[in-house]
């Protein structure tokens, strides 16, 4: 009798044993599955109204997927006021050693953190670029702005959107003058490494003619953006199209 009980037990831990492998052997080891099943259960924005996952390429250790929302904004909008449309997103996965250790959906969300890159979390004074004339030559004169704390909005937008106010008047009764057209909106802005891509309404550019009105409405929104450490290129477009923008 207590030979067929110690049987059992052997053979009880042997079973225990073998389902344990099988278990272990079915563990998911390819990047692209791990990235996608954490996109569907970790990531915000998707887990919030996402729809449509496509895996799209592998660059480096970076993995990008697409996806749809349903809505515009990242993360948990629940409570918040979001423009029902339908909005399309790119999230860039670095998976390393089973986990994803990188999540940036545009450029702007970190999906792991839950927080806008760059995000105003406090007021801050920044530069803005404009013009004034100085031995009769147009040359780009700093100024200072400060950003109001508001969630969601970034250091970089908020300056692009006090550049686009334009002077004061005190500033213009001093000679400071912008050469940005009034009524010239950002539509977007989204980080990709160090690159800054700004898209802008067609007021930028509209009337606009001569190499050197051209060159001093990029360098006012080139300067503005650059003082920022963590970019180190401006891509300027409108209405999406980056071709022959701006071009004298």
């Amino acid at each position: 009798m207590s030979k067929n009980i110690i049987w059992i037990v052997v053979l009880a831990i042997a079973l225990i044993g073998f389902i344990f492998f099988l278990g272990t052997g079915k563990e998911i080891t390819d990047p692209q599955k791990i990235a996608e099943d954490w996109i569907i259960n970790n990531s915000s924005t998707y887990k919030f109204d996402g729809q449509n996952l496509t895996f799209l390429s592998v660059e480096n250790d970076k993995m990008y997927f697409a996806f749809e929302s349903t809505s515009a904004g990242y993360g948990d909008r629940t409570g918040q006021m979001s423009a029902t449309v339908m909005t399309p997103h790119i999230i860039e996965i670095i998976v390393e050693d089973g986990e994803v250790i990188s999540a940036i959906t545009d450029g702007r969300y970190n999906e792991i953190t839950n927080e806008v890159i760059g995000a105003v979390f406090e007021d801050k004074e920044v530069s803005v670029y404009f013009l004034n004339v100085e031995n009769q030559q147009e040359e780009l004169v700093e100024v200072k702005r400060i950003i109001p704390h508001e969630p969601g909005v970034s250091y970089p937008f908020g300056a692009l959107t006090q550049l686009l106010n334009g002077p004061t008047q005190e500033e213009s009764e001093s000679g400071i003058f912008s050469m940005i057209n009034p009524g010239t909106v950002v539509y977007d802005l989204t980080l990709e490494g160090e690159t800054a891509y700004v898209d802008f309404n067609e007021k930028l550019q509209e009337g606009i003619a001569g190499s050197a009105t051209v060159n001093a409405i990029r360098n006012q929104i080139e300067r503005t953006l650059l003082q920022f450490d963590y970019i180190s290129e401006v891509v300027i477009s409108i209405n999406g199209d980056s071709e022959e923008i701006l071009q004298p």
